[in-house]
């Protein structure tokens, strides 16, 4: 052990430069990843402890986040320009009201019960703030890296990422309100100092401003990925170098500034939300590197020196995110399977929180005793909250039945953001207008082809009517090309007269837009779908469905998803029942 010991004093006395300990780190991460994988355990999780030993031995005397801060801050901005883009009005429209109900009372409740519990403990209301402010922030890094890794999807998926999302601008704007009274409150020398007014204004500034920053950046971004010299990469690649620089100088919040642009990207247009993929290629490498870096700066040991105040914090948050989350999703009716699964994918806390503590500690007007306490708790905290964060959230996608889903499908628009569960209209051509116009809300077309996709479906049923009876229609258009058969589910439980061979009144329609290229398997998609509404018992509890996410529920149960089988992802074309 001594020889060991002597070999890294030996190696660490020769100072590594950036490039090498930017290197090990990589290694170390993607080694550590693959192990904990073999292993059945979270990537992330192996990503963490490798970089944890690095910290203990190899790294110990070597300061890598200040030598590797640049592409920390950057992976930082580009969780959360990623954050803000699954917030994709196109996505989440069906979604929206339980999304935001859960996220608002989970994140209340865990800041209140921490406030509460380390008042209890005699830690003043400065560090009792600070704590509650922090306590909001669930990773989205850990989370998304889950997702990719279960290869998850559904509207549980959905719920978490936008949940989660909507944590990290909450725990911003909340740290940001915390950090400006706990400066300003107190003088150097203990005296009162500005009101707690000009904390609230001082906040309100840093989210105007990283507002109006976000949103001119992604109004420049997506004007230049609509010309064709400008290269798509590299303009997003330097908008997020922009956003966090502009934030820095004008001491606004860079991490809200990239939430915003993100969210800009995912609900500007059609090319700007395909803009948000064009970084997929350095993600594996920048997440490897954060979380093993993030591991670096952990130390078993401040758990222990952190004591029972750091104890209190972890209980009080993942208590108060379970109760809020499960209070949020049962008041905003969300289906059990999710407000009873989601409360385990809150336990995660690492980038933003410790992005935060940095700039904490880096805040020369907040007394030293009081940043150096919260960075020692929140530090310690996250410890734990991601090595044991990452097998709960795990656990909650493989709980909520939607692991292993993020894979072709027959009918790939069965998806719960594709799904109108009011559907009303006068006549069949109303319904067909009405499904025409939510297409094109809810899929990348450009709005321009609504003219001449509504001409092919009107055409189609002048010529035959698309009822196939038994309350149902299956009306579809043609389009030149695209990614593969796209529709909209549409649901009117008055019925609509469609002259249907039985005589019924439709009340399930379906609009299904096939590109002119896929001939073969919009007949596999026609048989499949007739099938599956020839079933009494999903046509009657599709009927019945009271929203877009319980008619979802009813095409994943298990009289229904066969007839959705998964397709080989060689080819596409070949089936994969289940």
């Amino acid at each position: 052990m001594a020889e060991i010991d002597r070999l890294v004093a030996t190696v660490a006395s020769h100072e590594m430069g950036p490039l090498l300990v930017l290197s090990v780190l990589l290694l170390a991460g993607l080694g550590g990843g693959a192990v904990a994988r073999k292993l059945r355990a979270p990537g992330v999780t192996g990503n963490i402890v490798v970089g944890a030993l690095l910290g203990a031995t190899l790294l110990r005397h070597i300061d890598a986040a200040k030598a590797l801060q640049p592409l920390s801050t950057f992976a930082i901005g580009l969780i959360a320009v990623a954050a803000g883009g699954h917030l994709s009005y196109r996505r989440i429209h069906n979604a929206l009201r339980r999304i935001l109900v859960i996220a608002l009372f989970e994140a209340a409740c865990a800041a209140a019960l921490v406030f509460c519990a380390a008042t209890a403990l005699g830690a003043g209301w400065r560090v009792s703030l600070l704590l509650a402010a922090l306590a909001a922030e669930t990773a989205p890094a850990t989370t998304v890296a889950m997702i990719k890794e279960t290869r998850a999807k559904g509207p549980f998926v959905k719920t978490l990422l936008g949940v989660v999302s909507v944590d990290t601008s909450l725990c911003i704007v909340l740290f940001a309100f915390a950090r400006t009274a706990v400066a300003d409150y107190f003088t150097s020398d203990g005296s009162t100092g500005l009101p707690l007014g000009f904390a609230l204004i001082h906040t309100l500034w840093q989210l105007g401003g990283s507002l109006v920053i976000g949103l001119l950046i992604g109004w420049i971004i997506d004007r230049m990925v609509h010309r064709p010299r400008f290269h798509h990469f590299s303009a997003v690649f330097l908008a997020i170098l922009m956003a966090e620089g502009l934030s820095n100088y004008l001491e606004l919040s860079p991490l809200l500034t990239c939430l915003f642009f993100g969210v800009y990207l995912g609900n500007a247009s059609r090319a700007g939300e395909r803009q948000l993929n064009t970084l997929e290629p350095l993600e594996l490498l920048l997440y490897t590197l954060f979380f093993t870096l993030a591991g670096v700066g952990l130390h078993l040991g401040e758990l222990s020196a952190a004591g029972l105040l750091c104890a209190a914090y972890i209980v009080a948050r993942i208590a108060g995110k379970a109760l809020g989350g499960a209070v949020g999703g049962f008041l905003s009716g969300t289906s059990g399977r999710i407000w009873r699964n989601i409360p385990l994918g809150f336990v995660p806390q690492a980038g933003v929180a410790i992005g935060l503590v940095v700039i904490l500690e880096g805040d020369a007007r907040v007394p030293t005793e009081i940043s150096s306490l919260v960075g020692t708790l929140i530090l310690a905290a996250v410890t734990f909250n991601e090595i044991v964060g990452p097998f709960c959230t795990r656990f909650a996608l493989q709980s909520a039945r939607e692991t292993g889903l993020d894979r072709p499908r027959l009918m790939e628009f069965l998806q719960e953001e594709f799904i109108l569960p009011d559907l009303e209209a006068a006549d069949k051509w109303e319904a067909l207008e009405i499904l025409t116009d939510f297409f094109i809300r809810t899929h990348p077309v450009e709005p321009k082809q609504r003219k001449q996709l509504y001409a092919s479906i009107e055409e189609r049923e002048r010529s035959m009517s698309t009822a196939i009876g038994m309350g149902a229609a299956i009306p579809h258009g043609r389009v030149e090309s695209g990614p593969g058969i796209q529709g909209v589910l549409g649901l009117c439980r008055e019925g609509i007269e469609f002259d249907s061979p039985d005589g019924e009144p439709v009340r399930i329609i379906v609009l299904i837009v096939t590109p002119k290229d896929h001939e073969k398997q919009h007949l596999e998609v026609l048989a499949s779908l007739s099938a599956m509404i020839s079933n009494d018992t999903v046509r009657t509890r599709l009927i019945a469905a009271i929203d877009a996410n319980d008619a979802w529920e009813v095409i994943e149960g298990g009289e229904a998803r066969s007839y959705n089988y998964f397709l080989s992802e060689a080819d596409g074309e070949a089936p994969e029942r289940v």
